[in-house]
């Protein structure tokens, strides 16, 4: 997802980092097990998150064009964990059918939800909403995104919200869900692991961020494999299932009622 709300300007970024807190990258300083999105991290949010996710503008593309196939004019889609509203944006823009149709995000951080306000302005059929996803009632709708937001529910509630997502869509509506996830064995969870801080390396973060920021995540980001991610998937009551897009260890899934 592309969007101009975010500069890589240094004036926008936070303070630089203090001794005693941790920078994982793009002027962020968490501590061990705090990451959290609020506060200052949506000013560079979205460079944070380039630099850290492989497949992130390609997620977007494909969460773009799977809504076309499931939203008409008047039909209503969300977005789950909507940060600063570069997907929403998109979602709600893509073709004229997702135009003439309702979005609304939903983020439960108060500077993201104000970030997407603003990035969405000028578009009458978005709403950006500040609440929490694990109690929103969900409207009937056709197409739901979560774009690396169900990684941070804690997994029993995780289950509960896609339970929650699947009885919100009408029958052939589709949920877009796209996390990290678990390899299915040690070895190969080492080997994408290493291929993966290669990239982050290559996109500008310092080993020292990266080893930072996986600290910063333990105990917050609670990915699991394609497998249970499946799983998951079809006890909440989605029929078809499979896999759209996969980079190392980030996966999307699209799941049809």
């Amino acid at each position: 997802m592309t969007g101009d709300l975010v500069s890589t300007d240094t004036a926008l970024r936070p303070s630089s980092p203090a001794p005693s807190q941790p920078a994982v990258g793009d002027g962020i300083l968490a501590d061990t097990g705090s990451w959290t999105f609020a506060g200052e991290v949506s000013k560079v949010f979205v460079d944070h998150v380039r630099h850290s996710v492989p497949l992130y503008e390609q997620a977007h593309i494909m969460a773009c064009d799977l809504s076309s196939c499931f939203v008409g004019p008047t039909g209503l889609g969300y977005e789950l964990g909507s940060s600063t509203g570069q997907l929403l944006r998109q979602l709600a823009t893509h073709t004229e059918g997702n135009a003439a149709a309702r979005w609304i995000g939903i983020d439960r951080e108060p500077s993201m939800t104000a970030a997407a306000v603003q990035h969405c302005a000028g578009l009458d059929n978005v709403a950006c909403i500040q609440a929490d996803i694990t109690e929103y009632p969900f409207d009937t709708c056709d197409f739901v995104a979560a774009h690396l937001t169900m990684q941070f529910l804690p997994i029993d509630t995780r289950a509960r919200v896609t339970r929650r997502v699947c009885d919100a869509l009408r029958p052939g509506g589709a949920f877009f869900l796209c996390d990290k996830v678990l390899a299915p064995d040690a070895r190969l969870e080492d080997l994408i692991t290493t291929l993966h801080y290669r990239w982050k390396r290559r996109s500008g973060l310092s080993p020292e961020e990266i080893l930072n920021k996986k600290e910063s995540l333990l105990g917050v980001l609670q990915p699991i494999t394609t497998d249970d991610n499946l799983a998951m998937l079809r006890q909440a009551g989605f029929t078809s299932i499979v896999s759209v897009v996969k980079n190392l260890c980030f996966e999307g899934f699209i799941a049809v009622k």
